[in-house]
């Protein structure tokens, strides 16, 4: 198969020739990607459909987009380490190279039978998976780029799951201003759960809603190339497998529309104050909020409601889709409803006209779900070392406060930490049985946490235990209407949301010293240029290394993701054009670089080689 250019020579021509994982530039790619995304976007919009059939065209052939498809199965999606029925797991960067090369013609591609695997809920039954071999993990990733920013100027703005920008706490934050205030009208809602939703998606609605999209045919191979489970395979007139990459966005697709079968309308008051000039607001007694297959109808009647659950049940038929009466019910707002891990009600109060206050905490489903993962890890972690157990708790506790901490959660953070404490303090009696209480508090408690006068933390000086009740509570901003990451009219607006989302992230994730280091980079990394995100996969680096001389200074410090990490390291981190590189990451350079690091970096471009590579 013919081997495409991995970048243009220095003279413009471009050059055939085998794909070298490590000295792609990522810069390039992810902006030649972002760029046809919004040409995409704005054709869409424009209504130029000859035009979005040839941008889509141009994305499915383009290079940039297999390269970031690539890198995205394999580097960065929670589940790269999952295997299909091809048995692939972790490809070295070689390999990657080769896969991006003959994933070129994407055409001549048989999609194969996903893996059928499951995975445990809350309420003690399965959820099934169906994982794709990594191919086709890569190619769905391709096509998701053309076809994702076409719809994405055609979402409703009321719909927050898996879409670029968006997130549950939007959707909390949208249910919250439809919800509170002492105007408010709307006191009944329909909380609605869709039974099996992937599972029983119609194909033909589906693949007639996505048209003439250029793979549409590839896309129908996926839905109906069936699923292998224990080493027998099953066919799939319906559904799509939950645990594609381009699943999510096929099931938004199909669920597009219900807001306008509901006979929701939005007109546009003009406001001077505001940046825009004005906002939407819906003008009608309903409101519709969804994050994927889960949603809910605000209305101002309990008849309304019962209304608005028989319009969308016979607009879910259409799809192949039902509502699961056992799940689905209407409630007032006094009594309360569970949604994506809150709970909203209103309770009585005093200094309000109406009497009531809106307040949204954790759910107790999510109480429960965060006790049997704690205690589960206490479990496991009998025979563990102290740092060891730390790590694993900090990881649970961090994820659980960081997802509450814009809700109204001190009262249970509290809680959550005396449970805690009960469980460490076991935790210690076992591991010295005769020794007494005062001596394990001793060994294992003191004021660990820099900064707290707290001596009930538990740690060894090296490491402690977080406690849920430090973390902050920080309202999240709503993603206003109908905006989208790919509308080329946005840039500037979503750059700065970006920004302070990636400020916020390590401000939750990093200790101060650690947070002024991803600061003074912009929150990005100097390689990719991409956000560095959740932290997850991200490594503080040594610019000039400690074996040549290099300190634990601030100026010699910088945040990679692992796979840029590792990237540069394969080409030779000292090398002078690296190392410019990894400077130039610094958004505000420091005026007092240590003298040694000067020297060492100096000598490091003296020995190293003349070879651009960036």
């Amino acid at each position: 198969m013919e081997k495409i250019e991995s970048k243009p020579s220095g003279n413009g021509i471009v050059t055939k020739q085998a794909t070298d994982w490590h000295t792609t530039d990522w810069k390039r790619a992810y902006r030649m990607v972002r760029k046809l995304r919004r040409r995409i976007f704005k054709a869409t919009r424009e209504g130029n459909w000859k035009k979005v059939n040839k941008l889509q065209r141009l994305m499915l052939r383009s290079y940039s987009n297999t390269l970031t498809s690539v890198k995205q199965a394999t580097q960065i999606n929670s589940g790269k380490k999952t295997a299909g029925i091809d048995k692939q797991t972790k490809i070295t960067p070689a390999e990657r190279g080769e896969m991006v090369d003959s994933l070129r013609n994407y055409k001549a591609w048989k999609p194969i039978p996903t893996k059928r695997i499951y995975i445990p809920k809350s309420n003690g039954k399965k959820r099934p998976l169906g994982i794709p071999s990594i191919t086709d993990r890569c190619l769905q990733g391709i096509v998701k780029n053309a076809l994702e920013p076409s719809w994405e100027a055609r979402f409703e703005p009321v719909s927050y799951g898996f879409r670029p920008g968006r997130s549950t706490h939007d959707a909390r934050q949208r249910i919250f201003q439809n919800i509170n205030g002492e105007n408010n009208r709307k006191w009944w809602v329909l909380d609605a759960d869709i039974s099996g939703c992937f599972d029983n998606i119609a194909h033909l609605p589906l693949l007639e809603a996505i048209g003439n999209f250029p793979a549409t045919n590839l896309i129908k191979d996926w839905l109906k190339a069936g699923y292998v489970d224990k080493d027998v395979y099953y066919n799939t007139e319906e559904g799509t497998p939950q645990g594609g990459i381009i699943s999510p966005l096929l099931a938004n697709i199909a669920l597009h529309g219900l807001e306008e079968e509901l006979g929701i309308r939005y007109k546009w008051r003009k406001d001077k104050r505001s940046k825009d000039g004005g906002w939407w607001n819906n003008v009608t007694p309903r409101t519709y909020v969804r994050f994927a297959d889960d949603f809910v109808i605000l209305t101002e009647s309990k008849e309304d409601a019962a209304n608005a659950k028989e319009i969308t049940t016979k607009w879910l038929s259409k799809k192949g889709l039902t509502l699961s009466e056992e799940k689905t019910k209407i409630s007032h707002l006094t009594e309360g409803f569970d949604f994506l891990g809150w709970n909203f009600r209103k309770y009585q109060t005093t200094g309000k006209k109406t009497w009531l206050i809106t307040l949204i905490k954790p759910s107790g489903k999510s109480i429960d779900k965060i006790k049997v993962k704690i205690r589960e890890e206490f479990k496991r972690g009998k025979s563990l070392s102290q740092k060891t157990l730390i790590s694993k708790i900090n990881s649970i506790v961090r994820g659980w406060s960081n997802y509450h901490n814009g809700t109204v959660s001190k009262e249970i953070f509290s809680e959550l930490d005396s449970y805690m404490f009960w469980k460490l303090q076991r935790w210690g009696r076992r591991k010295h049985a005769k020794k007494s209480n005062e001596w394990v508090n001793k060994k294992y408690f003191g004021e660990y946490c820099p900064g707290r006068e707290d001596k009930w933390v538990f740690g060894d000086g090296e490491i402690y235990l977080e406690k849920l009740a430090w973390t902050p509570i920080q309202r999240h901003v709503l993603v206003t209407f109908d905006k989208s990451p790919d509308n080329p009219k946005l840039i500037e607006y979503w750059k700065e949301r970006e920004r302070k989302q990636s400020e916020k992230t390590a401000k939750k994730r990093l200790t101060t010293g650690k947070d002024k280091i991803a600061n003074r980079q912009g929150y990005q990394c100097p390689v990719c240029q991409q956000n560095l995100g959740e932290y997850n996969n991200v490594h503080l680096h040594h610019i000039i290394p400690k074996h040549l001389g290099g300190l634990d200074k601030y100026d010699n410090l910088i945040y990679l993701h692992e796979d840029c990490h590792y990237s540069i390291h394969a080409l030779g981190a000292t090398k002078p054009e690296i190392q410019r590189m990894l400077r130039n990451g610094f958004k505000t350079p420091s005026k007092n670089r240590n003298k040694n690091q000067k020297a060492q970096n100096r000598e490091s471009k003296k020995s190293s080689r003349k070879n651009n590579v960036f």
